[in-house]
């Protein structure tokens, strides 16, 4: 990747302005952008902003953009109110060192297909802030993405829920052949599936047979599970076939609802 100019912004407005009428392009970690072969003629380095945070609030958690999987990984907070799954998402993620570099808000604004991380987002019900002040649905947006430029301020969460992450890799730094995410919220149960190998969606023909009980029985846990092979939309890569994907998305799914349940 080669970038012609480079720009530095100290606020959100005037990263917004580089963006929107410079046409510039945010940086943020950069992790995947700069495998790219494409010249960037202005990159909008968006460090000095101050969206690495995780913070608490009433009733919800925000994560700013900038926010590493390395803090995602190694917070407190994040366990305290939603269990292991944030570990367990990201801890795939090649190593420490990388996981120091991704962002979230450069994971959300790419859409990709192979993300574990907006899987799990857009199972616990994620809403993602555009500046200034749009706040949109996480799984809405990475379907069916954003009319003009764009530049994510944060990540809002519920205060808490229960939820498991589960998913299939030929080896354990490789991207996913398939991942599921599933999430208890205290009203609903959310699923969401990726690495389709296309970008995440919600399953909620699956979602709907498992009623509002945090308890739903076991017959109700293999009829949603068969369901999200039914109503997934599958296709075939170097990784995987579309058959392959589709008989192995139950198994998971299964096993992250059983996790779930207790």
């Amino acid at each position: 990747m080669e970038i012609r100019e480079y720009a530095r912004p100290k606020s959100m407005d005037q990263a917004m302005h580089l963006i929107c009428e410079e046409h510039g392009t945010a940086i943020g970690g950069s992790a995947w952008l700069r495998t790219s072969t494409k010249t960037v003629m202005l990159g909008v380095d968006l460090c000095d902003l101050g969206l690495e945070y995780i913070r608490e609030f009433q009733d919800h958690i925000e994560i700013g953009a900038m926010t590493t999987y390395r803090e995602l990984e190694t917070s407190p907070l994040l366990d305290s109110r939603f269990g292991k799954i944030f570990r367990t998402t990201v801890s795939h993620i090649v190593g420490v060192q990388l996981r120091n570099i991704i962002t979230v808000g450069g994971t959300v604004a790419g859409r990709y297909g192979f993300s574990d991380l907006n899987t799990t987002l857009c199972a616990i019900g994620a809403r993602v802030v555009f500046y200034p002040n749009v706040e949109k649905d996480l799984s809405s947006f990475i379907e069916k993405g954003y009319a003009s430029p764009f530049l994510i301020e944060k990540i809002i969460l519920p205060s808490s829920a229960r939820a498991a992450y589960q998913q299939m890799r030929i080896s354990e730094s490789d991207f996913p052949i398939i991942n599921t995410a599933v999430a208890w919220t205290g009203t609903v149960w959310r699923i969401a599936v990726g690495s389709r190998p296309a970008a995440t969606r919600i399953c909620r023909n699956a979602m709907k047979i498992l009623g509002d009980s945090a308890n739903p029985s076991d017959e109700q846990i293999e009829a949603a599970a068969a369901e999200t092979s039914k109503e997934t939309q599958f296709g075939s890569d170097i990784r995987a076939s579309a058959n392959y994907r589709q008989k192995i998305l139950p198994v998971l799914v299964k096993r992250a609802l059983l996790e779930v349940r207790g």
